[in-house]
C-alpha cells in the first residue's frame, strides 16, 4: 500500500513501520527499507510510479530500518547512503556495507543531513527544504496525533535523544515524518514544540 503524503513523498506502511519514498524527477529516492516483508511493497510501489529507485538514505542501521535493504538493493541496484558512524551496525543488521558514508551537513538527493545521536550513535533526520519536510527516523514517533519519544529502552542514550528532540525546534520545517506512526503536514512543528513542553526541556 502506497500512500501519497505530499506531492512527490509517498508512504510504504508494512506491520508497524514506515518507508519513504521521495520522486526526484528521474528517479526516486528511498528513505528506509522497513522489515523482511517490505521489499515486496517498496517494488510494487516503485513499479506503480514508473521510475527507478536510485538511492537508498538509512536514517539509522537498526533492523526494522533495513530488513528489506538486501532484497532492494539486489532487485534495484541503489546506492546504499548512511551516517559515518552507523556503517558498522548496517554492516551488523544487513550485512551490506553503504557505498555513500554521510556527515552532518552534508546534502544528498535534495536532503540536509542532521546528525542526531542517541537512538543509535548515527541516527539522522532528513530535511528537505523546499518541502519543508522532516524525515525524523526514530528521534520521535507518532501516537493518536501526537508525538512522543521512543521508549527508552530502544534507545542507546536517551537524554541524549531527548537533547536531539528540543534541537529540531531550531529546524525549519512544517511537515514532520516519522518512522513509526502518521505523517504530521502542515502541524509538525506545533506536535514538536508541544512534545518538548511535556518532557520539560
Amino acid at each position: 500500500m502506497c500512500d501519497r503524503v505530499l506531492p512527490g513523498i509517498y508512504r510504504i506502511f508494512d506491520t508497524f513501520v514506515n518507508v519513504y519514498l521521495v520522486d526526484r524527477g528521474d528517479h526516486l529516492v528511498a528513505i528506509d527499507t522497513g522489515v523482511g516483508t517490505t521489499c515486496e511493497k517498496v517494488m510494487d510501489a516503485v513499479k506503480g510510479l514508473k521510475k527507478p529507485l536510485k538511492t537508498i538514505i538509512l536514517t539509522h542501521g537498526h533492523l526494522d530500518h533495513t530488513g528489506s535493504l538486501r532484497c532492494l538493493k539486489e532487485r534495484t541496484g541503489a546506492a546504499v547512503a548512511a551516517h559515518v558512524d552507523e556503517v558498522a551496525l548496517v554492516e551488523e543488521s544487513a550485512a551490506i556495507t553503504p557505498e555513500v558514508k554521510l556527515k552532518d551537513g552534508d546534502t544528498i538527493e535534495g536532503f540536509m543531513v542532521l546528525h542526531k545521536p542517541g537512538h543509535s550513535p548515527g541516527s539522522i533526520c532528513l530535511l528537505d527544504d523546499e518541502k519543508k519536510s522532516l524525515f525524523v527516523g526514530d528521534l520521535v514517533i507518532e501516537r493518536g496525533g501526537k508525538l512522543e519519544e521512543v521508549p527508552h529502552q530502544y534507545s542507546l542514550d536517551p537524554e541524549m535523544n531527548r537533547k536531539r528532540i528540543v534541537e529540531l525546534l531550531e529546524v525549519d520545517f512544517e511537515n514532520l515524518l516519522p518512522a513509526h506512526g502518521k505523517p504530521l503536514v502542515g502541524n509538525g512543528k506545533e506536535k514538536l514544540e508541544e512534545l518538548v513542553k511535556r518532557i520539560g526541556s
